[in-house]
């Protein structure tokens, strides 16, 4: 039997790796072997989450917020995922995040499930097949107690 866990995931966690398998079944790091981000989640319900790849270290050329070259702003797109807004747990260990915000624009009122376990400090949570690189994924992310 699945173990609930809304309770257990109160709090801040910090990414560890997002994974998924290839079309040779093997591992890729999505967003590098050593991905950078944080999960949060608070006790009347909110979450909000950012996720980095660590390369995206290219600055924009121009400190204004609204100047960035096609280049750049594909850049900071592409390398950076964020959004925001209500949890709950459906079913035991099934999460469903209503988005309210979101860097991609198209997970706005829509909810994201999300398949979660707790192995001691950790917090693994995985994907329902997404559409990404071309054809569906199913992600797999791992995060640890802040």
């Amino acid at each position: 039997m699945k173990e609930h866990l809304k309770e257990k995931l109160v709090g801040a966690w910090k990414l560890v790796s997002w994974k998924y398998v290839d079309a040779n079944n093997e591992d890729v790091d999505f967003f590098g072997e050593n991905p950078e981000g944080i999960l949060t989640y608070d006790a009347s319900g909110y979450m909000s989450a950012h996720l980095m790849n660590p390369s995206r270290t290219t600055n924009f050329n121009s400190n204004s917020l609204t100047a960035g070259t096609s280049e750049e702003v594909e850049n900071a797109f592409f390398n950076y995922l964020a959004y925001w807004g209500r949890y709950y747990e459906k079913t035991p260990g099934e999460i469903v995040h209503q988005v309210e915000g979101s860097l991609f624009p198209n997970w706005m009122g829509q909810d994201q499930i999300r398949y979660g376990k707790l192995e001691g400090e950790y917090l693994m949570l995985s994907t329902p097949p997404i559409p990404a690189l071309g054809d569906e994924v199913v992600f797999n992310l791992t995060w640890k107690k802040a």
